[in-house]
């Protein structure tokens, strides 16, 4: 790998996009193609990935099927998913194997759940059988779990082993983890009783044995736990590793800090895009995929417009013989809906990261129903006064005051107890900031103002 050194005030997308230009007049001149491995040689798989990610899709197809027999594996992980699908497919079921292979088992088991059903089996019919087998087994966790976040290659230790026989053992391996942060002392039935710093391996005595330099008091995760649990016990304890054990206690694998970063900008990717009603990144796909992928939102979207129209479509007489209104009838609905949203973010979050549980769940509740009350009471009294004004009659002031309040109310309710709900029947909360939210606040802000100007005013 070279050694890059950026000039001061440079930033290292900078570096890379300004490679962009070269690389595409490459990739344009057949007779400059052997001029690419050059380019390319000795950049971090990180980089290569970049500069394909910058690539238009005929410059990328090129560049792929002209690195397929000649790059690092590693590049195929920092490639975004639908680009890194546009990749395999150029691959023989052989050559995916040799490249997986090559990677970590987290990684190379990452890489195959990514794949297509008809990718995914062309693949593993192409494995040997021991090799098929173990990434059945991990096929099989759900996907959500710890057991698909976990790396198989870990090293093990006994408790009467002294540190030089630990050294010796980890020398002799033929594969070290490329993230060594400790080794686990097992006993005979393979269940973890202890972990060992590799900074304790290496300061401590050679004669000393192992168990005077083991921590007894460390976390274990089970295989079947959720990745998000995994990410907050990360947290809670500062970990940089933990191992991972089966039903019986096993330890089968280990997770990494960096993997647990990988889960939370992932989790957080996947919350913005549902905010906005996309379930995942489309921005490499062709127009035609990005339109079907979205379309089922926009057609949820119209029916709550529809809807909204059909309730407003029952108070015409009232907007026909108040043409006003239709002034002021947008306000509550607007003003609901985006409170509903900033309650609900907050409790995404907050679900997120484990903050929001039952135990606490009916507090957070009534604060957002009372924050809902004052910033509705705010607003519900200046838009009152603009009412007023504005029309020089208080019953608009009754109206639109009163609509704004308990509608705000209303946003704030729902905003809060949404979110728990769909969580607690296994759904992504961030589901309820899009269209279910944005419905009731845009129906009942309707129904609220268009039903108290039929009260108040005819």
């Amino acid at each position: 790998m070279i050694k890059r050194d950026f000039p001061v005030g440079e930033r290292p997308h900078h570096f890379l996009q300004d490679k962009v230009p070269l690389l595409k007049k490459i990739l344009a001149t057949p007779e400059d193609h052997g001029v690419l491995q050059n380019m390319i040689k000795g950049m971090p798989p990180s980089e290569v990935a970049y500069l394909i990610h910058y690539l238009d899709a005929p410059s990328r197809q090129t560049f792929i099927r002209l690195l397929k027999h000649d790059f690092d594996p590693e590049i195929v992980l920092f490639l975004e998913h639908d680009l890194r699908a546009d990749l395999i497919a150029l691959l023989s079921g052989t050559e995916v194997v040799s490249i997986l292979n090559v990677l970590e088992s987290d990684d190379a088991l990452s890489l195959l759940a990514s794949l297509e059903s008809s990718q995914k089996s062309v693949v593993l019919s192409a494995m040997s059988e021991e090799q098929r087998k173990r990434f059945v087994d991990g096929l099989a966790y759900p996907e959500s779990c710890a057991g698909r976040l976990m790396q198989q290659e870990l090293v093990t230790f006994s408790k009467d082993w002294t540190l030089q026989e630990s050294l010796d053992h980890i020398a002799g391996l033929d594969h070290v983890p490329h993230t060594l942060y400790e080794a686990f002392v097992v006993n005979s039935a393979g269940r973890p009783v202890g972990v060992v710093p590799l900074v304790q391996l290496i300061r401590g005595l050679r004669n000393s044995p192992v168990s005077d330099v083991m921590a007894i008091d460390f976390r274990t995760i089970p295989a079947q736990w959720n990745q998000e649990e995994v990410a907050l016990t990360f947290r809670l304890y500062d970990l940089m590793s933990a191992p991972v054990v089966d039903g019986a206690g096993r330890l089968i694998g280990v997770i990494t800090a960096d993997d647990v970063i990988d889960v939370i900008e992932r989790k957080a990717t996947e919350d913005l895009l549902h905010m906005g009603r996309v379930h995942s990144s489309d921005f490499y796909r062709s127009a035609i995929k990005t339109s079907l992928a979205r379309i089922h939102w926009l057609i949820i979207t119209l029916m709550n417009t529809m809807l909204t129209s059909l309730v407003i479509n029952e108070f015409q007489e009232t907007l026909k013989n108040q043409v006003a209104l239709t002034v002021l009838m947008p306000v509550a609905a607007a003003m609901g809906g985006n409170s509903g949203i900033q309650a609900s973010t907050i409790v995404i979050r907050a679900l997120a990261t484990k903050e929001l549980t039952s135990v606490n769940m009916w507090r957070s509740f009534f604060k957002e129903v009372r924050v809902s009350l004052l910033n509705g009471l705010v607003f519900g009294l200046a838009l009152a006064l603009v009412g007023y004004f504005w029309f020089d009659d208080y019953h608009f002031s009754i109206v639109l005051g009163g609509a704004v309040l308990f509608n705000m109310i209303w946003a704030g309710a729902a905003g809060t107890i949404m979110p728990v709900m769909i969580s607690h029947f296994g759904y992504d909360p961030a589901l309820s900031a899009g269209p279910l939210l944005t419905t009731t606040t845009d129906v009942i802000g309707y129904v609220l103002f268009l039903g108290l100007a039929k009260l108040f005013i005819g």
